[in-house]
């Protein structure tokens, strides 16, 4: 589905400067085909693997990053062009960054829908910038565009809080070893409880499974919980796979952490992986940006279908009301539901 206050972002592309960024997370997703070829076109820094690799391939600049913007010097940018995301540390960061980088009057331009916080931080953004921009309404989009005042080089900045958004953060203890998240994934702060259901199903399971699994690949593995928990079985070569920059990272500093030899890798639903897997454990997400999206779980399946070894297993948690049974009867041979409760279900999926 479209996203709104995104068409009316990219309409404002055509007025795009020379030396310019677009910050721009999954809202962008179905919006790119949309951006015309014209003079300039700013560079666009986004989160998600995918809309970098298909914004790569339009010709489009973009960078693929957790909104890094430690390369990009102070006072060089002429405009900064932002939808907000969902969640307020990442908005908070990038406010502050297009604070930094802009040049002395240069102009942020920023939307997105009343529920979504905008006006809040358009209020926020004005006292940041030392600006009197007001603020605009058309149909259901809030967007301002307001510039970088002089006075604001000279003047006590107070930036946003953004909870140090760049910087990865314990948020507890797995076996005794530390475990790291960080804002912009989701469940960023806790252990999943569908996860955790799924494993311990798992450790059930899995002496069960003939021939014993050599190779395991945890699917939009997130910040690498459901991996992690599989550090006291016997695999040969462990694979996670994310969409997303922040939870590679996390990923990679927790396997490094718990001492777990795994292969870290981008990608949008496994589509950068061509091995098959004796285990495939996943918990799909079923959110894209503010809105649900019922064709993420069918992404999902479809990559297992692909990734699954003809004698493998593949462990799916999801919430009670995605029919992943019903939809995962297309495509396996075997789908079995082997627990469940008031919230979630684990269902197992087998070619065979």
């Amino acid at each position: 589905m479209s996203d709104l206050p995104t068409h009316w972002l990219i309409n404002r592309l055509a007025a795009c400067q020379p030396h310019s960024i677009w910050f721009s997370d999954e809202n962008i997703l179905h919006a790119l085909p949309l951006i015309s070829r014209q003079a300039h076109l700013p560079l666009l820094i986004c989160n998600r693997w995918d809309i970098a690799q298909q914004a790569q391939a339009q010709g489009l600049p973009a960078q693929f990053s957790d909104f890094d913007c430690k390369a990009i010097a102070d006072n060089s940018q002429d405009q900064v062009f932002y939808r907000i995301s969902k969640e307020k540390p990442v908005v908070h960061h990038i406010l502050n960054q297009a604070l930094r980088i802009l040049k002395p009057e240069g102009e942020l331009i920023i939307c997105g829908q009343k529920n979504e916080g905008i006006k809040t931080y358009i209020e926020k953004t004005r006292t940041l910038f030392h600006s009197d921009a007001r603020m605009h309404k058309e149909g259901t989009i809030y967007f301002t565009s307001m510039r970088k005042n002089l006075i604001a080089e000279n003047a006590p900045v107070s930036l946003l809080d953004d909870s140090d958004y760049p910087q990865l953060r314990v948020i507890g203890e797995l076996q005794g070893r530390p475990l790291y998240s960080k804002p912009g994934l989701f469940g960023w702060n806790k252990i999943d409880q569908g996860s955790a259901l799924l494993i311990e199903q798992l450790t059930a399971l899995f002496p069960t499974l003939v021939p014993a699994p050599a190779s395991l690949l945890d699917l939009g593995c997130g910040y690498g919980y459901l991996a992690l928990m599989t550090n006291h079985l016997t695999i040969e070569r462990r694979v996670l796979t994310d969409n997303n920059a922040a939870a590679l990272l996390a990923a990679r500093e927790n396997c490094a952490a718990h001492k777990l030899d795994a292969e870290i890798i981008a990608g949008d639903a496994g589509s950068t992986i061509s091995d098959t897997f004796d285990v495939i454990l996943c918990n799909p997400p079923f959110h894209q940006g503010f809105s649900v999206d019922g064709n993420l779980t069918d992404k999902f399946l479809a990559a297992t279908k692909r990734l699954l070894a003809k004698s493998g297993t593949a462990v799916f948690v999801v919430n009670q009301f995605i029919p992943l049974e019903r939809q995962a009867g297309a495509m396996f041979r075997n789908t079995r539901v082997i627990a469940q409760n008031r919230s979630f279900k684990i269902v197992t999926l087998r070619h065979d």
